[in-house]
């Protein structure tokens, strides 16, 4: 079998749970390149874009792999059943819902020569009251860092976003459960863990006892044996007291923060749904350089939202470079069908041309600061984790998220916490060029 993955890292967490229970029914998991009896697609829909890759995906599964099964779940699943079912080759779709269900769903369900009803099993993800109990995952494919899921759904209502429509209000997985299965991938040899979530600074609010991120990101980090503790995407607004003092208190808390911010202009954050304005964004951001201040800071934007000045696009580069964000994903906005913006006036919109070169002078400006901030590493000593070994080199992320190789790698290297020393930046490749320290420097 093989597991094909698009979209964000609660995806990635739920495939490799799809992947453990096809190994312990007695699946092996395919090579590259080696055709497979059962494919199973988890596709992405945060874009129009994302759809369409969707589609593209399948219908490459479908003749990479001939006469396999294909099963198709995730949010494009949720979105578009019958569109899915309908692509040619597709022997079973599944929404997010049932995606835990995969094998006994797969062993009831009637196949390629089926009714195309009899071929979807989609329920309403807006009935979801709590994140189903999943089989424990041993290893995270071939991947150096560990995902775990803490918290699915949204109960946001953004103007651009069908997210809660195909994930289902904010639900959160038990402490205890989280715990468990980072225990797993601890005892499996993982260094490095990733709290994630589809809306993780929601986390604990369901619950009945109430506990924070922080009160959970603490609990993993007394585990024996985790080097380092990253939180993914998170709101800035979202960003307690707690959070602060944890990265405060421990260095195993990755100094590196994700914030899904979208804009920099209050009236564009306020027709987009996001709430409150940039200047608490801002108070968030220097109350956590306040007590971290090697923090490295990414963050997500809209370009281009309905009715985006370009005044109001220019405080969110302004917002940008006040902030000091150095890893930015830019998304260019687009309408999304069933979605609040999608049926405001057509006089709102911005143009597409202006939206491309709103993009590209935004990712300009998060280039600009990253190459201050991979400048002011050199001389520091860091902590790399080891991805992959690329022509000799070691290569990997510090603490900061910031891309690094060392030289002279080695096989054993792979996964590894290796304790290095900044020697320079490659300019071309935007990534730090370090050493590992040696026995005697340590």
């Amino acid at each position: 079998m093989t597991v094909l993955t698009m979209g964000c890292r609660v995806n990635q967490f739920e495939s490799a749970v799809m992947g453990q229970g096809g190994k312990t029914r007695g699946f092996r998991l395919a090579e590259a390149g080696e055709r497979a009896e059962l494919v199973v697609i988890n596709t992405c829909s945060v874009t129009g874009e994302s759809d369409r890759q969707a589609r593209q995906l399948v219908r490459r599964a479908v003749r990479d792999h001939p006469g396999a099964r294909i099963v198709v779940t995730g949010c494009y699943a949720q979105n578009e059943p019958e569109r899915v079912a309908g692509l040619p080759g597709v022997d079973l779709v599944l929404g997010n819902g049932e995606k835990t269900r995969l094998w006994e769903l797969l062993e009831a369900s009637s196949g390629r020569d089926g009714e195309a009803g009899g071929r979807i099993r989609v329920g309403d993800v807006a009935r979801l009251t709590r994140v189903p109990e999943m089989e424990p995952v041993e290893r995270f494919g071939d991947r150096a860092r560990a995902f775990l899921q803490a918290q699915d759904g949204c109960d946001r209502a953004c103007a651009y976003c069908v997210i809660p429509r195909v994930r289902g209000p904010s639900r959160s997985t038990p402490v205890e459960r989280v715990v468990e299965q980072a225990q797993r991938f601890l005892e499996s040899g993982y260094e490095e863990l990733v709290l994630t979530g589809v809306n993780l600074g929601a986390y604990g609010r369901d619950l009945s006892d109430r506990p924070t991120l922080a009160a959970l990101a603490r609990r993993v980090l007394a585990l024996s044996g985790v080097g380092r503790l990253r939180i993914s995407s998170v709101d800035p607004l979202d960003i307690d007291s707690g959070l602060i003092e944890l990265l405060a208190d421990s260095d195993r808390l990755c100094g590196h923060l994700h914030l899904s911010i979208q804009s920099g202009d209050d009236g564009v954050r306020r027709r987009m749904g996001r709430g409150r304005g940039r200047d608490e964004v801002l108070e968030r951001i220097a109350r956590v350089r306040a007590v971290r201040p090697g923090v490295v800071l990414g963050a997500d934007f809209i370009v281009g939202f309905p009715s985006e000045s370009e005044a109001a696009f220019q405080r969110t580069l302004d917002l940008t470079a006040e902030a000091g964000l150095s890893l930015l994903h830019v998304f260019p906005y687009s309408m999304r069908p069933e979605t609040p913006a999608a049926d405001w006036s057509a006089a709102l919109l911005v143009p597409g041309g202006q939206i491309r070169e709103r993009a590209g002078r935004l990712r300009q400006a998060g280039e600009a600061q990253l190459e201050r901030v991979l400048g002011d590493r050199v001389g520091e000593r860091e902590w790399l984790l080891v991805e992959n070994l690329e022509q000799g080199w070691g290569v990997g992320k510090t603490d900061g998220f910031l891309s690094m190789r060392v030289p002279d790698g080695q096989e054993a290297w792979r996964g590894a916490l290796l304790p290095v020393i900044v020697e320079g930046v490659d300019p071309v490749e935007r990534c730090l060029i370090g050493r590992v320290v040696r026995e005697d420097e340590a």
